[in-house]
């Protein structure tokens, strides 16, 4: 058995008494592995994976939304109690398609609003949370991505690049160019961005995000995303340049495609 279900059976317990709420988050702060540079996710993922298993009440919604207000300051970065939101973001998402109109709404806006969260972590949960419930509903998270595309922060593009990187869903080709139409837009803003927004903190954790996604979506659709690439390693800016290189450098790339990385190289 593995580590994830053994948790499963610490936890469902705890789930299914509610009486027993500060045990288990006694238990997940206790065991989340922080400070330290890995969280416990698979702590974190057993606990989502019981919201799909159980009829998640009234006290279940207060307790996930009580965890995703631990602020920055209540629980900063590597402070064991940071892992509380962490894992409310990701159980949301697995809430999310058992759950009626209104509080799907909600759902989708807690975790949007994550997105911005000071700490790395919880950006990155925000990501999981969402890759939830496009692997049980796509339909929605195109939608949504494609209103919030247009208004969103740096952080915000981060996050949508960030979901849309998920194997699972990019299996399906529709997903995959659904994917680049979105990377195609955040390219096309940052070509606009001024040298004040290039050198903020927010730029530089979008740029991170846009090395590895690419490459991630490439390998799903590898004939339409190196014309992708072709594409874009044809332009003047500098950022866009190092971007594609550190996507082409990605072993998921290099090993099974190593001519047609050479290929888009030649032209940066």
């Amino acid at each position: 058995m593995g580590k994830k279900e053994d948790f499963i059976k610490i936890i469902l317990p705890f789930l299914k008494d509610m009486t027993l709420i500060d045990r288990l988050e006694n238990t997940l702060v206790s065991k989340s592995n922080l400070p330290g540079k890995r969280a416990n996710l698979e702590m974190a993922f057993a606990l989502a994976d019981c919201f799909e298993k159980v009829d998640a009440s009234e006290s279940h919604w207060k307790m996930l939304l009580e965890w995703t207000r631990i602020s920055p300051d209540d629980a900063p970065t590597n402070d064991p109690r940071e892992f509380l939101p962490f894992c409310a973001i990701l159980s949301l998402g697995s809430l999310y398609n058992n759950s009626d109109k209104k509080r799907k709404e909600q759902i989708i806006n807690i975790i949007k609003a994550s997105a911005s969260d000071g700490r790395w972590r919880i950006r990155e949960a925000v990501a999981m949370g969402f890759q939830r419930v496009s692997e049980k509903n796509f339909t929605v998270i195109k939608e949504m991505f494609s209103k919030w595309i247009k208004k969103s922060s740096l952080l915000e593009k981060r996050a949508i690049l960030v979901t849309l990187a998920h194997p699972p869903v990019l299996d399906n080709k529709e997903n995959a160019i659904f994917s680049f139409r979105i990377a195609d837009e955040i390219l096309q803003g940052l070509q606009k961005l001024d040298g004040i927004e290039r050198k903020s903190e927010e730029f530089a954790i979008l740029k991170k995000g846009l090395e590895f996604t690419i490459s991630v979506y490439v390998a799903s659709l590898p004939q339409e995303g190196f014309r992708f690439l072709k594409k874009w390693a044809q332009k003047a800016n500098l950022d866009i340049k190092k971007i594609l290189k550190s996507n082409l450098s990605k072993t998921r790339l290099i090993k099974k495609y190593g001519p047609m990385v050479k290929e888009v190289l030649a032209l940066i």
